[in-house]
């Protein structure tokens, strides 16, 4: 290959992405069509119930959900239902202005057509997304204001296992956890469903499944579905965040203890299916394989399912690397399947913090991952660390800015930092917020200790205390959300609307119901 060829391709298909974008912003359709185009795994078919499968973010982020695949498949393959996706526009401020109506992917059809509206919500600021669609599909938001005509909401989705009290006011009902076994009896019921209250009354009978109208805030437990694995993807397109690339899951849950993480040995263990299984359901044609997982390093036949995809000719991606599982095999195989960035996490800034989280990893580790990637050829390591931690002092910081020179010196470093957001069911769900005054405090600390040695990126102090704020919050936390996106989302909207809602109210309600364990740092 001759230099400046590949500048030259990277500049081409820019030029085709602005063009495709500038089609779309003269004609939807037609950008509907060519995403269909190139895409592989596509499922065309009628049948009597029609469910809208959405997801609150545009195409791209998406068609990067395992789970939001794997649902499309499921629901597509059962008899009696067609399943059509729907996700928010890439220009959702420019579709308004034009008043488009939001559709389908597969057909085209409106979204307020569907039988069911099921939508896949992976974080707490989802909620937003979720106004949006319901707005430019006709829906009205609030449940209490919408018409007979209107397709009951279903939320599913990561966000269920620790707090839907937020979405309460906007949904008919939710699956909690794994829907597998859920989903399938909700749609037994929508078979032969006589009203929107035969619907609400049966799928409120259903386990792990909760019904605003009729549960209130006593949220039922989370499920875990051992069954279904591997859980594997449908479909591969280039116009996604994992360009190419079909998704599989092999494995369930953690073996490991870290008190801030909702997947943890304790709730949800290890669980995982056999490398051939697994391998043998790598479609030929697929370029690229992802193996997602919350813990899919520790997955007993991860090595030699990348090894097998390196010799067949595929690039491949992983959901979360351990440092501590890292050796220079396995980081050879993740180059020459076309990793250029190393990515672990620290999880804390300082080793006395990472102890307390119960997060056994050690300086040696990380040191250990930049050099093996470094080795191997890779060009930067990327460190999450989470900041705003229980007892976290200044000393702890700087130790994380010593650390972050050294790591520099052996490869280009980038911190991601996150400040922490307590989530409920875990150890650290009853945790103090740090206040925005002082994340911004630690985040200057940083960027002044680390100019010109390490590139900081982070959320901002004010979208971590939002976040927090609908990560503790009950049904009026959602209410206080959809005023502030009404009056335009920002922050100062935000604020005004939060400001007479209790702060942890969803905490209280799981206290109250008894859902909610002691727990904490100690």
């Amino acid at each position: 290959m001759k230099p400046g060829r590949a500048p030259k391709r990277r500049l081409a298909r820019g030029q085709q992405q602005r063009a495709r974008e500038a089609s779309a912003r003269v004609d939807p359709d037609a950008r509907r069509r060519e995403l269909l185009a190139d895409e592989t795994g596509t499922i065309y078919r009628e049948a009597p119930l029609k469910v809208g499968l959405c997801y609150p973010l545009p195409y791209r982020a998406a068609m990067s959900s395992l789970g939001y695949q794997v649902v499309y498949r499921a629901l597509n393959s059962r008899p009696s239902v067609s399943c059509e996706r729907v996700v928010l526009p890439d220009d959702v401020a420019e579709h308004k202005k034009r008043r488009l109506p939001l559709t389908s992917l597969e057909t085209g059809r409106l979204a307020a057509e569907f039988d069911l509206l099921g939508v896949s919500a992976t974080w707490d600021l989802d909620i937003t997304g979720l106004f949006e669609l319901l707005d430019l599909a006709g829906v009205p938001a609030l449940r209490s204001e919408r018409r007979p005509s209107d397709p009951p909401v279903l939320l599913g989705g990561p966000l269920t296992a620790s707090n839907p009290l937020p979405f309460g006011p906007f949904i008919d009902l939710a699956v909690i956890g794994d829907g597998e076994v859920a989903l399938e009896q909700i749609l037994d019921i929508l078979e032969t469903v006589t009203s929107r209250e035969d619907l609400l009354e049966r799928a409120a009978r259903i386990e792990g499944v909760w019904v605003p109208e009729l549960h209130g805030d006593r949220v039922p437990a989370t499920q875990k579905v051992t069954a279904g694995l591997p859980a594997v993807g449908q479909i591969i397109t280039p116009h996604t965040e994992l360009s190419n690339m079909f998704l599989i899951e092999a494995s369930r849950g953690c073996p490991r203890f870290c008190k801030f993480c909702l997947v943890r040995a304790p709730e949800s263990p290890m669980r995982a299916s056999d490398l051939e299984r697994v391998l043998s359901h790598v479609p030929a044609h697929a370029p690229r394989v992802g193996f997602v997982g919350a813990a899919v390093s520790e997955w007993e036949g991860i090595r030699e399912a990348l090894r097998r995809m390196v010799e067949a000719g595929k690039g491949i991606g992983i959901s979360s690397l351990r440092a501590d599982r890292l050796d220079a095999d396995f980081v050879d195989l993740l180059a020459r399947g076309g990793y250029r960035t190393m990515t672990v996490a620290s999880d804390a800034p300082s080793q006395r913090l990472r102890n307390t989280l119960s997060k056994a990893i050690r300086e040696k580790h990380l040191l250990n991952a930049a050099q093996l990637a470094r080795d191997a050829g890779m060009l930067k390591l990327k460190l999450y660390v989470i900041v705003g931690l229980p007892r976290e002092t200044d000393e702890d910081l700087d130790e994380l800015v010593r650390f972050s020179r050294e790591l520099s010196q052996i490869l280009p470093t980038a911190l991601g930092i996150s400040p922490l957001v307590p989530k409920l069911h875990t150890p650290l769900g009853d945790a103090e917020f740090a206040g925005m005054p002082a994340i911004d405090r630690t985040l200057a600390r940083l960027r002044d200790g680390l100019a010109g040695v390490a590139e900081v990126r982070s959320t901002s102090a004010r979208w971590a205390w939002i976040e927090y704020r609908m990560s503790q919050g009950s049904q009026d936390a959602g209410l206080a959300a959809y005023a502030a996106w009404r009056k335009g989302g920002r922050f100062a909207a935000w604020r005004d609307a939060l400001a007479e809602v209790p702060e942890r109210g969803a905490l209280e309600a799981a206290r109250r119901h008894q859902l909610f364990p002691a727990a904490g740092m100690k």
